[in-house]
């Protein structure tokens, strides 16, 4: 450092001066040499010096644990992403599956609708050639008759004709050529017990006419009575016709009573008369 001294200033002071810049310089050296004070420990850290570096270690610990747990959460994550996507390829599939299904379902419902307008029909058609058969079936029978409780065993053997053909004379006073039996027999059943009814005979004429005469004086006489059996005579129709006309019997025994004409014709219908009208039943 330099001094300017003036030239004014006297000696005394001059030495005063100098001795003062003299004393500056050493405290300055002083100063410099002297060792720089160490700073206090923070209070609040609550940590010395000798347990930095165990803390280090256990925070790398944790950093080390927290890594290898991203880690396995990143491996979850990756598994989680690999299963999702097999989820929805299997949701895919099964959607896909379940469109076919329902398609398949769809035509199944289609071809199940034609089936069953088809069956409709069919069952109509079968109805309307049934009735034909039945029809064809009992106009095949227009000359037959059958002669109900004759005893078993009363003609000679094979000459059921000639047995009927004496019936006739004798019992209705039916004869000559005009009563023509084409053919007559039992019903092919089995003989029953003497205990149960005999079987019926079937009776077919060669003319219709005559089957109409023989049932017509048989509806007059109001029962055959033939070697202590009580005859009947009734016209021949399948089981099924039979049993339509068989549900009328109690109806013509009420309108019997009431003393009401009535007549069943063929092939199962009732016709009569009430209160001045004329009425049908089928």
């Amino acid at each position: 450092m330099r001094v300017a001294v003036t030239g004014n200033m006297p000696n005394t002071s001059k030495v005063n001066f100098f001795k003062g810049a003299t004393a500056t310089r050493l405290t300055t050296k002083r100063l410099a040499s002297a060792p720089l004070p160490q700073p206090e420990e923070d209070a609040s850290s609550g940590v010395s010096g000798e347990e930095g570096p165990e803390m280090s270690e256990t925070m790398f610990d944790e950093l080390r644990k927290m890594n290898a747990t991203l880690q396995t959460m990143a491996a979850d994550v990756i598994t989680i992403k690999e299963t999702t996507k097999e989820l929805k390829e299997s949701v895919e599939s099964i959607q896909a599956r379940m469109g076919e299904a329902e398609q398949r379902i769809s035509d199944l419902e289609d071809s199940h609708e034609q089936a069953s307008s088809k069956l409709e029909k069919c069952d109509k058609r079968v109805d309307v050639l049934w009735s034909r058969v039945e029809d064809l079936e009992n106009r095949s029978r227009r000359n037959n008759v059958r002669i109900v409780s004759l005893k078993e065993g009363l003609e000679e053997q094979g000459k059921m004709a000639k047995y009927v053909e004496k019936i006739l004379g004798d019992a209705l006073g039916l004869t000559g050529g005009e009563f023509e039996i084409e053919r007559a027999h039992c019903i092919p059943i089995p003989v029953p017990d003497t205990s149960k009814p005999p079987r019926a005979v079937l009776v077919r004429f060669l003319r219709s006419s005559a089957r109409e005469k023989v049932l017509q004086v048989a509806r007059e006489t109001r029962g055959i009575h033939w070697e202590g059996c009580k005859l009947s005579i009734f016209e021949d129709f399948t089981r099924e016709l039979a049993e339509k006309r068989k549900a009328f019997v109690p109806v013509k025994k009420h309108l019997r009573e009431l003393q009401v004409k009535h007549r069943l014709v063929y092939p199962a219908t009732l016709l009569f008369t009430w209160n001045g009208q004329k009425e049908a039943l089928h």
